[in-house]
């Protein structure tokens, strides 16, 4: 029996734009297996969030998705609306980023949370809020029976992302997709969400994130994102021991405890990825002359790295 909980297979997300389409993720491959967390890195607009909400058919309708995401040997790009609404939720849970229009404005915590129960597990209204309200204490939310009852606009930043947690978790599903945890909260309140997503024993998390404290601390195995692309996948040890792919340690090296060294410049335009070569070639002061040509994702001593350093 296979130990993978989700396989993705050369996916590939595109926009409509003036000429030719714009490439937010380009054949991305990646295995996670059950119980296994891991941690999709990279800076803004490398297209991690794209490829999280591609997973479950929730990017908008202009967007043209091709490749496979395998679960339970069906692809989840090929399911009917009617068969995807059906595990969405109960099976597989999109854990949105906790501030601005995550949760609707004028529905009560509760009912948000209570939700999925209803909807998916045919809970009624009463027994779905005992549940909701339960859990919502559990996740630390306090006087959580009184709270339960409050509006999105009366819970703190922490507190939101917490009820959203709760939102993803309620039906019990076996994998959580998570965008952006710790985006805009503070020192304490990161700490307080690290603890939260730790405290998910068993389950199957993929998450994106900038944040590379909470990267560290949460994953069990880190996925970087280029342009695009994947550059390298390794478990969480390793890549924070000695990351292979020049763009990994770059962004290591930025962090104030590893020097505080900026990488310059800035990734390529999404209109030249048809370009050929590597597309951090022109960032990279280890680029030599066949990094002209396009590197694949090289199996390395048990990782993944897209470099030519790494061919041999």
């Amino acid at each position: 029996m296979s130990s993978a909980a989700l396989v993705i297979k050369n996916l590939t997300v595109e926009f409509p734009g003036h000429g030719n389409p714009i490439r937010a993720v380009d054949r991305v491959d990646l295995e996670i297996k059950k119980g296994e967390r891991v941690v999709l890195v990279g800076e803004t607009g490398s297209g991690k969030s794209v490829l999280l909400l591609s997973l479950l058919r929730l990017l908008p309708a202009s967007a043209r998705t091709t490749g496979e995401v395998l679960y339970k040997g069906k692809n989840l790009l090929r399911m009917s609306e009617d068969e995807l609404c059906r595990i969405r939720g109960q099976e597989l849970a999109y854990i949105p980023q906790g501030t601005g229009s995550a949760l609707n404005p004028v529905l009560t915590v509760g009912i948000q949370v209570a939700e999925p129960l209803m909807v998916h597990l045919g809970f009624k209204k009463g027994p779905a809020l005992e549940k909701a309200v339960s859990l919502l204490g559990q996740l630390g939310i306090p006087e959580a029976r009184k709270r339960a009852f409050e509006y999105p606009h009366q819970y703190s930043g922490g507190m939101k992302q917490r009820a959203l947690v709760a939102m993803g978790v309620v039906a019990e599903p076996e994998i959580l997709l998570a965008d952006e945890p710790t985006k805009g909260v503070d020192w304490e309140k990161r700490e307080e969400i690290l603890n939260l997503f730790q405290s998910l024993t068993g389950k199957t998390i993929l998450t994106v994130t900038h944040d590379l404290w909470f990267a560290e601390k949460f994953a069990q195995k880190v996925a970087v994102m280029y342009a695009a692309q994947i550059v390298e996948v390794a478990p969480q040890v390793e890549f924070f021991r000695q990351p292979l792919h020049p763009y990994a340690q770059a962004l290591l090296a930025a962090l104030p405890s590893r020097g505080l060294q900026p990488l310059a410049g800035y990734a390529p335009e999404h209109s030249r990825y048809h370009e050929p070569g590597c597309r951090f070639r022109k960032r990279c002061s280890r680029a030599f002359h066949r990094c002209q040509e396009e590197p694949p994702l090289f199996e390395h001593n048990g990782r993944w790295v897209r470099c030519w350093l790494c061919a041999g």
